[in-house]
């Protein structure tokens, strides 16, 4: 089991979604699921970085960092894909 932390910026980006429901269901299950599974089916690495995943849903990318040895994730970002998505 890894315990979820969700940094600041993604804080802001869940705010930001709060206004499309539709889409926020979908992202806190993918986001509860990490828990149990840190690489599930669709995640795939981010390339450039060490520990950094993403994963889709619709238009969006979770993005989050897997720390093995504390059993920890920290979901990044939560981002609607575009050219500048991955450049934090």
């Amino acid at each position: 089991m890894y315990s979820i932390e969700i940094s600041p910026a993604a804080e802001k980006d869940f705010k930001k979604l709060k206004k499309k429901l539709s889409y926020l269901d979908g992202i806190i299950s993918i986001i509860d699921d990490l828990s149990s599974d840190s690489r599930p089916i669709g995640a795939r690495k981010v390339k450039g970085f060490l520990r950094t995943f993403r994963m889709r849903y619709r238009s969006y990318r979770i993005i989050y960092d897997i720390y093995e040895k504390d059993n920890r994730i920290i979901v990044l970002r939560i981002l609607k894909r575009s050219e500048s998505t991955y450049k934090f």
